[in-house]
C-alpha cells in the first residue's frame, strides 16, 4: 500500500470514523491476512497468489465496515475507495507503456496485448469474438476477481471491479465506446456465464445512423 492509496483511504474513512481511521486500517491489515489464509491461494504460491492477496484487503475493509455501518453503506464506502484506487493503477499502467500516438483501436490493441501479458489481465481467461479496425469484442470466461471474492464469501465485491472497467475505458480511450452488449449486467458477477467486453469506434455509430436514414 503506497502513500497515495493511504491518502485516499483517509479521505473516505476519515469522514466516517474520525481520528480512529488509522486503527481501523491497522485492523483491516490483520483481517486481510486471515482472509487470504482461508483461500486456496495461500497454499499455491505464485504471481496469481500475490495478486489476489491484495484483493483480500478490499474484503477486510468491506467486512469491517459492515460490522459498523451495515451492508449497503459498507459496499458504498468500499466502492468509493476501490474504484479510484484501481482506476489510478490501470491508468498508470497504460501511461508507463509509452505507447505511440495512434488511432484509438490500434492504441487499444497495444494496451490489451501488454495487459494480458504483464498486467492483471493475465490471470483471467478470455476468448476473442472479433477484432478488427472498428470493433474489439472479447469475453472473459474466468474472472480471477470473482473467483477470489466468491471464495472469500463476498462475491458482490466483483461488481466494483466491473465498474472500474467501465470507468477505465471511458477515460483511457475517449475515441472508443465500451459496452457489454444489451445490458451492463452481462458479467460473471451478475450470474452470467461470461463477461462481455465490446469496444467500438464511436464514428461507427454515426456511419450506421446515416446509412439507416
Amino acid at each position: 500500500m503506497n502513500a497515495e492509496q493511504i491518502k485516499l483511504i483517509q479521505s473516505v474513512l476519515g469522514k466516517e470514523l474520525g481520528r480512529t481511521w488509522p486503527w481501523f486500517l491497522a485492523e483491516c491489515l490483520i483481517i486481510k491476512r486471515k482472509i487470504f489464509r482461508n483461500t486456496h491461494w495461500a497454499i499455491s504460491p505464485g504471481e496469481e497468489s500475490e495478486f489476489v492477496r491484495r484483493l483480500a484487503f478490499v474484503c477486510a475493509v468491506y467486512l469491517k465496515l459492515q460490522n459498523k455501518f451495515g451492508k449497503e453503506p459498507a459496499y458504498t464506502l468500499t466502492e468509493r475507495i476501490s474504484i479510484p484506487a484501481a482506476l489510478k493503477e490501470l491508468l498508470n499502467f497504460l501511461h508507463k507503456l509509452s505507447l505511440p500516438e495512434t488511432d484509438g483501436m490500434k492504441h487499444l490493441t497495444a494496451f490489451r496485448q501488454a495487459f494480458e501479458n504483464e498486467g492483471a489481465g493475465k490471470f483471467c481467461h478470455r476468448t476473442y469474438i472479433s477484432h478488427d479496425n472498428h470493433t474489439c469484442h472479447f469475453i472473459i470466461t474466468r474472472c480471477v476477481f470473482y473467483d477470489f471474492f466468491n471464495e472469500a464469501g463476498t462475491p458482490e465485491l466483483t461488481r466494483i471491479f466491473c465498474e472500474v472497467d467501465r470507468e477505465f475505458y471511458l477515460r483511457a480511450f475517449p475515441s472508443l465506446r465500451f459496452s457489454r452488449g444489451d445490458s451492463w449486467e452481462n458479467t460473471i458477477a451478475c450470474g452470467r456465464s461470461h463477461c462481455d467486453f465490446i469496444i467500438e469506434r464511436k464514428e461507427a455509430d454515426s456511419i450506421s445512423g446515416a446509412a439507416a436514414t
